[in-house]
C-alpha cells in the first residue's frame, strides 16, 4: 500500500516537474530578456484610448508586467520621419520590440493583418535595414484600420529608450523606402493582374500572386543594395546616374519584373538607390549583412505563394530562378574576365 502511494506521489511530482519545465519554456520563448535591453519594449500609439490600448496589448500578448511601456507621438513622428502635423490622434499602430543576439537579424510579424491595409512584415525589413536597425524581431498590431507607415516610428523609440542611437538621417530615408515600395508594389501588382487576367485566377490566388510580386520587389531592393555597396568597393567611388540605372534595370529584370514596371516606377527606385549612396551607413558591412538575412525571408516568400499557386505558380517561380541562375553565371563570367585580365 505504501508502495502504491510513493508511486503515486512520484508520478504526480514527475508531471508537476513536466508541467513547470513547460511553463518556463514558454515564458523564455515568449518574452526573453535581453541582457542589454531586460524586457521587451512596447511602444503603444499615443492616440489610443484606455479600451484601445487595452486591447492591442491584448493582442499582442502582453501585460504591464512583462514589457517596458512606452508611448509613440505625433512629435515623435516628426522627430523620425521627418514629416506630420505632430497630432498624436493618428498615431495608432503599436510595436514590441524585442533585441535579438547578434546576426539573428530582423524579423517581423504583424498580429492584426485585417487592420494594416497597405504595408506587408516583408515591406517593414528593408526600411528597417535602411535605418540602421539590427537583429531585432518587431511585433506589429492594430486595433483600428490604419495604412501602418508609422509603425516605424513606435521601433525607433524602443532602440532610443534603450539607449541605442537611431540616425535621423537614415530613418528618413527608410520611410521614403517604405513609401516608394508601397507605391511602386502597387504599380507592379496592377499590371501583373491586367496582363495575367486570361490565368483565371480566383480572387485569393490573385492575393496570394500579389504577395509574391511584392517579395520579389523587397528582394529588389536587397540586389540594389548589395550591388551598389559592391560597386563602391570595387571603383572607391560612387555609382554614376548612368551604373545607377543600370543596376536598378538589372535588379528588376533578375526578380522577373522587368515586364510590370512603368518609366515613373524605374525613376522612383533610381531616386531612392541614389540616396542609398549618399546617405552614411546604407551600404556599409553592417547593413548587408542584416540584408542578407532578410533576402532568405523574402525568397522563401516567393517559394512559398508559388507552390500554393500550382501551374501559375510554377512559371513565376521558374522564370524567377532562371533569371537568378542567369545573372549569377553573367556575373561569374565578368569577375572571371577581369581577374584573369589582371594576371
Amino acid at each position: 500500500m505504501k508502495l502504491h502511494k510513493y508511486i503515486l506521489l512520484a508520478g504526480l511530482g514527475l508531471s508537476l516537474g513536466a508541467g513547470l519545465i513547460n511553463q518556463t519554456k514558454v515564458q523564455a520563448e515568449d518574452g526573453v530578456i535581453n541582457e542589454r535591453w531586460g524586457k521587451p519594449t512596447f511602444v503603444a500609439g499615443a492616440g489610443l484610448n484606455q479600451q484601445q490600448l487595452d486591447e492591442t496589448m491584448n493582442k499582442l500578448g502582453i501585460n504591464q508586467d512583462s514589457v517596458k511601456m512606452e508611448t509613440a507621438t505625433g512629435a515623435d513622428l516628426v522627430k523620425y520621419l521627418g514629416y506630420g502635423s505632430g497630432d498624436d490622434s493618428v498615431m495608432l499602430s503599436s510595436v514590441v520590440v524585442n533585441r535579438e543576439d547578434q546576426g539573428k537579424g530582423i524579423n517581423v510579424k504583424i498580429l492584426t493583418p485585417e487592420n494594416i491595409t497597405q504595408i506587408t512584415a516583408d515591406q517593414y525589413k528593408n526600411p528597417l535595414v535602411t535605418a540602421g536597425i539590427t537583429d531585432a524581431t518587431v511585433k506589429v498590431a492594430s486595433v483600428v484600420k490604419v495604412t501602418g507607415e508609422s509603425a516605424l516610428t513606435g521601433v525607433y523609440k524602443a532602440f532610443e529608450s534603450n539607449g541605442e542611437t537611431v540616425d535621423p538621417e537614415r530613418a528618413q530615408l527608410a520611410q521614403t523606402e517604405l513609401d516608394t515600395t508601397s507605391d511602386v508594389s502597387q504599380s507592379v501588382v496592377n499590371k501583373a493582374n491586367e496582363q495575367s487576367q486570361n490565368q483565371n485566377l480566383s480572387d485569393s490566388e490573385k492575393e496570394k500572386a500579389d504577395e509574391a510580386y511584392k517579395a520579389q520587389l523587397n528582394q529588389t531592393l536587397v540586389d540594389i543594395k548589395k550591388e551598389l555597396a559592391e560597386l563602391k568597393e570595387k571603383q572607391g567611388e560612387l555609382a554614376t546616374k548612368e551604373d545607377v540605372e543600370k543596376i536598378v534595370n538589372d535588379a528588376l529584370e533578375k526578380n522577373n519584373l522587368s515586364q510590370y514596371v512603368t518609366k515613373d516606377d524605374i525613376n522612383q527606385l533610381v531616386a531612392l538607390a541614389e540616396k542609398y549612396q549618399t546617405t552614411d551607413g546604407v551600404l556599409d558591412k553592417e547593413s548587408i549583412e542584416q540584408l542578407d538575412k532578410i533576402s532568405s525571408d523574402f525568397k522563401g516568400t516567393v517559394n512559398k505563394v508559388s507552390d500554393q499557386l500550382g501551374k501559375f505558380g510554377d512559371s513565376l517561380k521558374g522564370t524567377l530562378e532562371e533569371n537568378q541562375g542567369f545573372f549569377a553565371n553573367l556575373w561569374q563570367q565578368i569577375k572571371d574576365f577581369f581577374s584573369g585580365s589582371s594576371k
